[in-house]
This record gives C-alpha cells, structure tokens and sequence, in this order.
C-alpha cells in the first residue's frame, strides 16, 4: 500500500507528465540547452549527476547509463524542470531555502529532511562526508577566508540541469555543534517551488548518510 506522501508524488508526476504533453519539447529544449528530443520525442536531462531519459507520452524515466527507472521524486523534478518556459542561467549567486516562495513556513520541515538527519551522522568526520560526495557529481566550492569557523568542506553539488546546490559542513568543536547548510543558486526559483526545493535538499542530504 502507498503512503500518503508516495500517493502525492505519484498524482504530482502524472499531472506534470498531462502538462509537459502540451509542450513543444523541441522548442523547450533549445531554450533551455538541453540536446534536442530523440526520433521517438524522449528527452535527456542530467538529474544529480546521472543522465535521466524521459519518454513520452506517460515521460517515464529511465536512468540511461543502467535503464533502470529512475526514483520518482528525480522523475518530477525533471519534468518540472521541463516545465520552465524561460531560459535557466545559473548567476553564481546563492539563496537560503527561506529566499524560496513558502521556505519561511517550511524551515522546519526542511531542516528536519536534510540537514539535521546529516549532521547526526557525520558529526565531524569531514573525510567520511568527503568520501560519501563521491556518490553525487560535485567540485569544491571557493568560499571567502572570512567565512568561519574553520575547518569546514564546501561543496557544489550537481542538482538539476543547470542547477547547483551548494553544501557548507562546518565542523564543531568543544563549545559548537556542527553545523551544516544548502544553498541554491538563484536561477533555481525560476524553476522549482519550495518543495521542489526541499526534495533536492533531502535527496542530497539522505544521500550522504
């Protein structure tokens, strides 16, 4: 039997699949620099560091380098993001989760699914959090000297498309608990809603357990 947040996700899938039918996917891709659909109309997009094939006219997704399907909440979020009827630029500017429509009313909810689950696992072990990035696609992050306190592992994360999230695991000591934060860049509010938001965030975190 499904649970009410897998019966959610499914109606929330099968109305973005209804929606992106109506779109011009050739068009779409080119405004967002996707490569353009194959002969039978599926698009690729990369979906945390994996490239995800999305046939029409259901848009079932598969993960191309296995052909095994890909999650469902990777599924939404790429059509979602072939809902974005504008170009999506990243801008190198980063946004709380609270700067999203809604993210004030969902903080709690949000921290509870990423980074507090994160935290208690890694504690301040910096090289097991090093090491469990491998499983995503990410690069180290430049972060001024004046962001303290040190020492601390910043990493941007291939999210979604053109989308990065970016990761600060600052490490504790005697008197402070770690501490850890998500940033977007700002470009993601042109495509995501706060739960979109909010599932990157925890597929990321939970994925680093």
């Amino acid at each position: 039997m499904l649970t009410n947040r897998q019966k959610a996700e499914t109606v929330a899938a099968q109305r973005g699949a209804a929606a992106l039918a109506a779109v011009d996917l050739r068009a779409r891709c080119a405004s967002l620099r996707l490569a353009p659909p194959a002969a039978d109309g599926a698009v690729t997009i990369r979906v945390f560091g994996q490239d995800v094939r999305l046939a029409p006219p259901d848009f079932s997704a598969v993960v191309t380098s296995s052909g095994q399907p890909a999650r469902l909440t990777d599924r939404i979020l790429a059509i979602h993001y072939l809902l974005c009827d504008v170009p999506v630029e990243p801008t190198g500017q980063w946004i709380s989760f609270r700067e999203f429509t809604g993210g004030p009313f969902y903080w709690g909810a949000f921290c509870s699914r990423s980074v507090k689950p994160l935290i208690s696992r890694i504690g301040n072990d910096l090289e097991l959090l090093r090491q469990n990035l491998g499983r995503f696609e990410w690069r180290p992050m430049d972060l001024p000297t004046s962001v303290a306190p040190i020492p601390l592992l910043a990493a941007r994360i291939h999210s979604l498309g053109a989308i990065e999230t970016s990761l600060i695991y600052r490490q504790g000591d005697d008197e402070l608990e770690p501490t850890a934060e998500l940033l977007f860049d700002a470009c993601a509010r042109r495509v995501l809603r706060a739960e979109d938001a909010s599932v990157i965030a925890s597929r990321i975190c939970l994925g680093l357990l």
